[in-house]
């Protein structure tokens, strides 16, 4: 499938309307069981013997996003589609974007090639198969796509997706690109690899440094003025605004996992209060739109920029 093109301007265009942040929510579907911190504490065998959440979590947000007139794009786990096989197609005739979060969420480095292939692969078809609609987009477990996961960019490219939001421009234990651009950008693993459309998280830079301000534990750990500074600074600076939460981050009353206790306070700190700041932050646009929405205003920035090659780059 094409890229979409960028836009032109018309010359009729009056100079003195407002021009119109590009704000985008999204939502990787996952259950409570999937996270990264579970891992090694709650094994993959036994995920079948979880009682699902995921299906009331998402009604939620689809809720709370009818109230509020946005749409969003859900980067669904092909696990998830496979035990809840109408889940995506409600998503969809809802509105919203329908993108891919993989199959079984194992971060890109405990994969190899030909698993990693297999693996989005399988998440996409399964996804197509069920909303009968082309899946564009793709998002890593734990946004492990990374200078050490770099050949994964060339994969997502010929099996045709046509952007991916893995990169987090940030400084992680866990993952990010430090100094990968806080806008859009075009994204290669060598010189003569191939390219995609990379469409990065929020991030505030403050004091000389950046501050991750997307979603997920920074959204329900830290103050939420934090995100709204950050949605402030990019509208400022004409850059999109991509905030990621998740179906459980809105569900205080999950079962509790015998995680860490770093983990858990990771985990299971501001559920309740997750839904209100959510409303909180929608009631700051009327124009929360989906990643494919976004595309040609996201190319048309992408463009603006040589790509980035991950080769020899600092994560």
């Amino acid at each position: 499938m094409p890229t979409p093109s960028a836009p032109t301007s018309s010359p009729h265009q009056a100079k003195d309307v407002p021009v119109v942040p590009t704000v985008c929510l999204s939502f990787d579907v996952e259950e409570h069981y999937h996270i990264e911190a579970a891992r090694g504490r709650v094994a993959k065998e036994s995920w079948p013997n979880f009682a699902s959440r995921v299906e009331k979590n998402v009604d939620l947000l689809l809720d709370l996003l009818a109230q509020a007139g946005a749409k969003a794009t859900f980067f669904v786990l092909g696990d998830v589609a496979r035990r809840c096989p109408l889940l995506a197609r409600r998503i969809f005739q809802a509105g919203h974007e329908i993108a891919s979060h993989g199959f079984g969420h194992d971060r890109i480095h405990r994969l190899t090639p030909a698993q990693f292939r297999q693996d989005v692969a399988a998440g996409k078809a399964i996804l197509e198969d069920q909303t009968g609609q082309a899946v564009l987009g793709y998002r890593a477990p734990t946004f492990s796509l990374t200078v050490d996961t770099a050949w994964a960019i060339d994969i997502l490219a010929e099996l045709g997706l046509v952007y991916d939001a893995s990169i987090f421009p940030v400084r992680h234990p866990w993952y990010g690109v430090r100094h990968a651009p806080l806008s859009p950008f075009f994204v290669r693993a060598g010189a003569k690899g191939r390219s995609m459309l990379e469409v990065p998280p929020l991030v505030w830079q403050f004091a000389g440094g950046r501050v991750a301000a997307a979603g997920g534990g920074y959204f329900r750990l830290l103050p939420l003025w934090i995100m709204e500074r950050g949605l402030a600074q990019a509208a400022a600076a004409g850059r999109p605004a991509v905030l990621y939460f998740h179906p459980w981050e809105f569900d205080p009353d999950q079962p509790r996992m015998p995680l860490t206790i770093a983990n858990r306070i990771r985990t299971y700190t501001g559920l309740r209060s997750a839904a209100k700041k959510l409303q909180r932050i929608m009631r700051r646009s009327s124009r929360w739109i989906t990643l494919q929405q976004a595309l040609p205003e996201l190319t048309r920035q992408a463009s603006l920029r040589e790509p980035l090659g991950l080769y020899g780059v600092k994560r």
